[in-house]
């Protein structure tokens, strides 16, 4: 008795040593992790950033670079190789030093020989938060296929021109005279030498005496009008509007070319502004007399209809749309020009025109204008008018409808999920919900929703008689698939279809399934259990490694050789030590299983973890991975790294459940751990067992 009072203390000290060891072994390895991805492991190489430009202005290392502020930069990178380049490729990434919020883009991959200067053009679309920020951090990367890389850090500081600024209120619309106008863009108006301007207005923080100032320029001589509001207070979230006029001075009534800035400011000096175009048009609007013909307009190669809905695709990467105008003068034409309006279904407007041009009897010219897409795609029906003026104000004009689309076939399944998730056994039945909604501008009809597992030839099928367009909520379908009891053990594909029963255009899904056969456990299955704490991690597709724990616990009363087995070809797969574990009775080992993708994988994939005994294979386990690109997850690589903290806890908590195991078998040789009481520990640790 006093020999096993005084084993259980020296394994007290044991315990608390090797928790304390176990403890530092994870907290080490998710700092080492984590410091890799964050200062990352590859040398730089030899290639040389030459220069770089935003939004055509060359921006320095060496300093703070003033820009004028815009919601889309365009980035120039000029590079030469002092060595081959083979797969690189260029990365852009802008962080708002306030938030942190990051935008970037990536060109494609291209190979460059030796000693060769090359040039890249990149676009940054900034997101709402980062449009009221006004200092960046620039990077610039070029990243070969061997993960090697050169970079540049660049400070950014905008100049206010437009919507971004520290005051935190929404321009929601300006009108002059009546008409809706548009920020950044030429609004033509009629001629008038009184501008009444309605700016309207929500605030999103409390404004405390505020006012609202409009400041007209000539764009020929640089004179300037301008009109300020009485000053106000505003609550959060309240809206209201605010009416200043600007009367023309005497030297500029005699221009038409005008900019006019918005401007709210608050007691503090705080502002927001918006800038506009202005131009002014005799008779503006109102079809003449010029004898021209407007043979044809297209939009993305498609021509329209005059008066009709004409369906158009813009490609979601597009931020304008651009015009062909084919013309044909019918007479001799002087100092014309076109005019391009696209009216949106909320009054707002873009605008745009060419430059003055001579036409003479019979003579043919193409024009192409450009159309700026603001709040693109938050409505789908727009209104477009053609006007050719000459010098004398005689015009023609026509007008069409349309109605835009991001893609050719706008059916979106948003989702799939499987119930049971991940693991089914043959003979039962696996449901399958599927998500999607209509992303276009109209009803789409005769539409089939189609599930699957191919390998086994087993289906549900959907008729979905029409889809309601994209202010609708989002539809979901459930289906049953049965399971055959012939199924052998193995991971399926579950494949969803979305197709059209017109021209065969289609929207597809699919995720892996690991299906069990039906069959016996063997005595040596029952007396093998296999604790995995983490079923399902992130994984990058840049070659990083992940970790899934996996212990073994041996229940029989003799030891017994136990070998693992890894199976995924998408998957480079690997453990810390040899496969082969001799386990003692009523033991445990643990390994970890390290993983990491072979190729530019993405989504949902799965590998199977085998353990085989004297040649049979007692068990198979699904493990899944949620592959994303190496690009903007540094808040997925925390998640991993808090993930190996909690495994070390996990560890420690199957530690001390083993301990006590022991204790209790060395006071009691015929008492042993039972299954109820096995699976209590499991349920305390939170990690999942098989049996």
């Amino acid at each position: 008795m006093n020999l096993i009072k005084s084993w259980g203390q020296m394994n007290k000290k044991i315990f608390g040593l090797t928790s304390f060891l176990l403890i530092f072994a994870v907290f080490f390895s998710g700092y080492a992790y984590a410091g890799d991805f964050l200062l990352g492991s590859s040398s730089s190489f030899d290639v040389s950033i030459d220069r770089a430009t935003i939004n055509g202005k060359v921006i320095a290392e060496s300093r703070t670079n003033l820009i004028p502020d815009a919601n889309l930069f365009s980035v120039v990178v000029d590079f030469t190789t002092l060595a081959t380049l083979e797969k690189a490729h260029v990365e852009v990434i802008l962080r708002g030093r306030e938030s942190g919020n990051v935008v970037s883009d990536s060109t494609g991959t291209f190979d460059l020989a030796r000693n060769q200067s090359s040039a890249k053009t990149l676009t940054l679309v900034l997101i709402d938060r980062l449009k009221r920020e006004t200092e960046f951090d620039l990077t610039i990367k070029i990243v070969d296929a061997r993960d090697r890389s050169e970079q540049k850090t660049y400070a950014i500081k905008t100049k206010q021109t437009i919507a971004r600024g520290a005051l935190d209120v929404s321009i929601d619309r300006v009108r002059v005279n009546n008409k809706a106008v548009a920020a950044s863009s030429t609004n033509f108006i009629e001629k008038n030498n009184v501008f009444d301007v309605l700016v309207e207005f929500t605030a999103l923080e409390d404004l405390t005496n505020a006012h609202v100032e409009a400041v007209l320029r000539d764009l020929n001589s640089g004179n300037v009008v301008a009109d300020a509001s009485p000053v106000f207070n505003l609550a959060e979230d309240a809206s209201s509007s605010r009416l200043l006029r600007l009367e023309l001075l005497d030297k500029l009534k005699q221009s038409d070319r005008f900019e006019l800035t918005i401007k709210l400011v608050d007691e503090d000096g705080n502002s927001i502004q918006q800038v506009y175009g202005i131009s002014r048009r005799e008779s503006f609007g109102v079809s003449g007399n010029l004898d021209i013909s407007i043979d044809s307009v297209e939009v993305e190669d498609k021509v329209l209809a005059e008066g009709e809905n004409n369906f158009i695709i813009i490609g979601q990467s597009k931020k304008d749309i651009d015009l062909d105008v084919k013309l044909t003068a019918l007479e001799n034409i002087k100092n014309a020009h076109v005019d391009a309006i696209l009216t949106f279904e909320n009054g707002d407007a873009v605008a745009d025109t060419t430059t003055t041009f001579n036409l003479n009897k019979d003579e043919k010219t193409a024009k192409s204008l450009s159309l700026p897409l603001i709040s693109k795609f938050k409505q789908n029906s727009f209104k477009l008018r053609l006007i050719i003026v000459d010098a004398d104000s005689n015009s023609k004009e026509k007008a069409y409808g349309l109605k835009i689309s991001e893609q050719e076939f706008p059916f979106v399944v948003s989702s799939m999920s499987l119930s049971p998730e991940s693991n089914v056994q043959a003979g039962r039945s696996l449901g399958v919900r599927l998500s999607f909604k209509n992303s276009g501008v109209v009803p789409l009809e005769g539409l089939i929703a189609k599930v699957s597992i191919p390998e086994l030839d087993v289906s549900a099928v959907k008729f979905l008689d029409q889809i309601k367009n994209a202010n609708q909520e989002e539809v979901r379908e459930d289906f049953i698939l049965k399971i055959l009891d012939n199924v052998q053990t193995g991971t399926y594909t579950v494949r969803s279809e979305i197709a059209s029963q017109f021209n065969g255009d289609k929207d597809v899904k699919e995720l892996p399934v690991f299906i069990t056969g039906r069959s016996e456990p063997s005595e040596a299955e029952s007396l093998l259990v296999i604790t995995i704490p983490i079923l399902k991690q992130n994984m990058k597709n840049d070659g990083s490694e992940v970790i899934y724990p996996i212990t073994l616990t041996n229940q029989d009363s003799k030891a017994n050789t136990y070998t693992l087995m890894l199976d995924g070809a998408w998957a480079n797969l690997r453990l810390n030590e040899a496969n082969a574990f001799v386990i003692q009775p009523k033991e445990s080992a643990t390994t970890n299983i390290y993983a990491s993708t072979k190729s530019d994988v993405r989504g949902e994939q799965m590998f199977l973890v085998a353990v085989k005994s004297n040649d049979k294979v007692l068990k198979q386990i699904p493990l899944k991975a949620n592959v994303i690109g190496a690009k903007g997850i540094l808040s997925s690589t925390l998640k991993n790294w808090l993930e190996a903290v909690l495994i070390g806890i996990v560890v420690l908590l199957a530690a001390t459940g083993f301990f006590f195991g022991i204790k209790r078998y060395a006071q009691s040789e015929e008492s042993e751990l039972d299954e109820d009481t096995n699976k209590e520990i499991t349920n305390q640790i939170g990690s999942e067992a098989y049996y």
